[in-house]
C-alpha cells in the first residue's frame, strides 16, 4: 500500500496499535455482529476461528492488517 502521502510520523505508526484503546473503541472495532460471528464459526479450529476475529477487529480499528499478526 503506498504510504508516500503520509508524514515520517504516520508512517511510523501506520499498522501498529499506538496506544492502548479504550472500552468505547475496543466494543466499536472487535465487538462481532452475528454475521461476523458466523464467518468466524466457518473457520477450521478454534485457533483460525480466534485468529479470524482478531484479524477483524484489527483492520476495523487499524484500518489495515498486521504484517505479522
Amino acid at each position: 500500500m503506498p504510504t508516500n502521502f503520509l508524514s515520517e510520523d504516520q508512517r511510523r505508526r501506520f499498522g501498529r496499535f499506538a496506544e492502548d484503546p479504550d472500552e468505547g473503541q475496543l466494543a466499536g472495532s472487535f465487538l462481532l455482529d452475528q454475521t461476523a460471528r458466523r464467518r468466524a464459526m466457518a473457520a477450521k479450529g478454534a485457533r483460525n476461528q480466534i485468529g479470524w476475529a482478531v484479524q477483524l477487529g484489527t483492520v476495523r480499528y487499524l484500518g489495515t492488517f498486521l504484517d505479522n499478526p
